[in-house]
């Protein structure tokens, strides 16, 4: 009984949130790959980069006695930086990633509990009872149309990408920057043509202190650059080669 409750309540879930996001301009979608259960999928193709897309995945969670809740993750998702990067060898890529990864597409993402604002509006509620169904999609399409709307706004071009590329880890030296979204920002350049700020990127991450060695390195980022400049001849002058 309480399993059928449950199940209930979740398609409630899933439905009015499906309503809410196409009032959005949101779509259902189906990505390459999904490690979640219980996860949904939405995008958008009014992301402002070519090859790219704006991706919402609703996540479904339950507590130990019953209760509902659903949690949402922003992504931006190429397909075309995730066939270009499934070409790298093994050891240019980071540490314990393989080529055959359908992660690869996957360029930047944020959860939304990490999103600002959350201080104002809480995490996302649990739902208890059918009543509890619109106050939970009620905080998520909030989140969809403030703290996300405005985390897309921050990467709907090149040029505001390689800026969030270069930033800092939050907390750690100007060094750290976060070596995934670099190198799939450095692809996205290439492949939409950018192969003079896809060179620029490159040359200064070769020059940082490469200070994360179970993640990266310069041997694994000098690789990286050589298997981009093997594949591509345009990134290849721009680098001087």
């Amino acid at each position: 009984m309480a399993a059928r409750k449950r199940d209930r309540v979740t398609n409630m879930v899933k439905g009015e949130l499906t309503d809410a996001m196409v009032r959005a301009g949101y779509m259902p979608y189906e990505p390459l790959v999904e490690s979640n259960d219980g996860a949904f999928w939405f995008k958008s193709d009014a992301v402002g980069i070519p090859n790219t897309i704006a991706a919402v995945q609703a996540l479904i969670g339950y507590s130990r006695d019953g209760a509902t809740r659903c949690t949402g993750t922003a992504f931006l998702i190429s397909p075309r930086v995730g066939d270009a990067l499934q070409s790298i060898p093994s050891d240019a890529l980071l540490k314990g990633d393989r080529p055959d990864s359908p992660f690869h597409e996957r360029v930047d993402y944020r959860v939304f509990n990490e999103l600002p604002g959350l201080e104002l509006m809480g995490k996302a509620p649990w739902v208890i009872t059918e009543a509890d169904v619109p106050i939970a999609v009620q905080w998520f399409e909030n989140r969809v149309s403030g703290a996300v709307v405005k985390w897309f706004d921050d990467r709907n071009s090149i040029e505001k990408l390689i800026r969030v590329a270069e930033e800092p880890i939050p907390g750690t030296s100007h060094d750290r920057i976060n070596p995934r979204v670099l190198r799939a920002t450095i692809t996205l350049c290439i492949v939409n043509g950018y192969f003079t700020d896809a060179a620029g990127l490159m040359t200064a991450h070769l020059e940082r202190d490469h200070v994360q060695p179970n993640v990266d390195s310069f041997d694994r980022v000098a690789a990286f650059d050589r298997a981009l400049a093997d594949r591509f001849p345009e990134y290849r002058r721009a680098r001087g080669r």
